[in-house]
């Protein structure tokens, strides 16, 4: 049986669906479903490797590079479906298997941010006005969410460093911003912020340079403040074949590889962008929960092959 506890997180775990699912079919957004097995492309350190017959698969992490087919016919589409990570983390952040709300539409990057906070403070504003008494079960004030309010704050990759290295952070231009950096900057807000245009890097694999400065990214991450760090990112991806083409070739990604996931990307002059939220960090966050595994009924992580 669950608790008490448990009980009110799932409610607002269900809110939460409900509020997203809401706001993007008021908008205009159709929802879509992709495949959970897709084809290898190049060494993909982080996701599961599964055996389809006699073929190397992976289990999915999104809705890449399907999203561009459903874009390109639909234009605007989200999915809530389940990813997978193959990490041996040992954390309080992360889970092996977990859910994340993706959306993605024609256009570029600006469209995408405000997408993000209009989809943010609108669940928010849902969960303050209908489930506040469930919410104080948790401790987490109706009045914390409801002042979630679109535009909001945001800061460059170059000014989250600048931040860092005041602080007395070892961190240097072109380096990841991990979690306990993280946590130092969601700690000076008291809604979640957005940092902007992250370096080149194989964790922008798939995003479209600056063209104004080409060694930055058109990417965004979300954050949630009070020291709960990353909810999702996103970026606008690269359209153009050519240039995805070249750029598996440098990661030395084999050629039947390439095939199938370029087959997928439509005219060079399709604008895409899109971003997704991690269902759980909201959770996490919204419920002001100590271990993401709370998020979840039955949590599944590197140690808990049976939860």
């Amino acid at each position: 049986m669950f608790d008490e506890k448990t009980v009110a997180i799932l409610k607002v775990r269900a809110k939460i669906i409900d509020a997203a699912r809401c706001w993007l079919n008021q908008n205009g957004y159709i929802e879509v479903q992709g495949p959970v097995i897709i084809p290898a492309v190049g060494d993909l350190p982080s996701s599961f490797e599964v055996k389809y017959f006699d073929k190397k698969a992976y289990l999915s992490q999104g809705l890449q590079p399907y999203a561009n087919a459903f874009v390109a016919n639909l234009g605007k589409i989200f999915t809530i479906a389940p990813a997978f990570r193959a990490e041996k983390l040992r954390n309080r952040r992360h889970l092996t298997e977990y859910w994340r709300i993706q959306v993605a539409q024609q256009g570029g990057f600006d469209s995408i941010i405000s997408v993000q906070e209009g989809l943010i403070a609108h669940i928010c504003g849902t969960l303050s006005a209908e489930i506040a008494e469930v919410l104080k079960c948790l401790n987490r004030s109706a009045d914390d969410l409801e002042r979630v309010q679109a535009p909001f704050p945001k800061l460059t990759y170059d000014d989250a460093i600048d931040l860092l290295q005041k602080d007395g952070f070892k961190i240097w231009w072109g380096q990841t911003i991990d979690w306990e950096m993280e946590r130092n900057l969601s700690l000076r807000f008291n809604q979640p912020f957005l940092i902007t245009k992250f370096p080149v890097g194989a964790e922008t694999f798939f995003y479209k340079s600056d063209p104004e400065q080409p060694e930055l990214t058109l990417s965004v991450d979300m954050l949630a403040p009070e020291g709960f760090g990353e909810l999702g990112s996103g970026a606008q991806m690269i359209t153009e074949k050519g240039v995805m083409s070249e750029k598996m070739i440098e990661e030395n990604i084999a050629p039947d590889d390439q095939l199938w996931y370029l087959n997928f990307m439509c005219a060079n002059s399709l604008s895409q962008s899109g971003f997704a939220l991690g269902l759980e960090r909201l959770v996490r966050w919204v419920c002001h929960l100590a271990d993401i595994r709370e998020a979840v009924a039955f949590p599944r992580t590197y140690q808990d092959l049976f939860p």
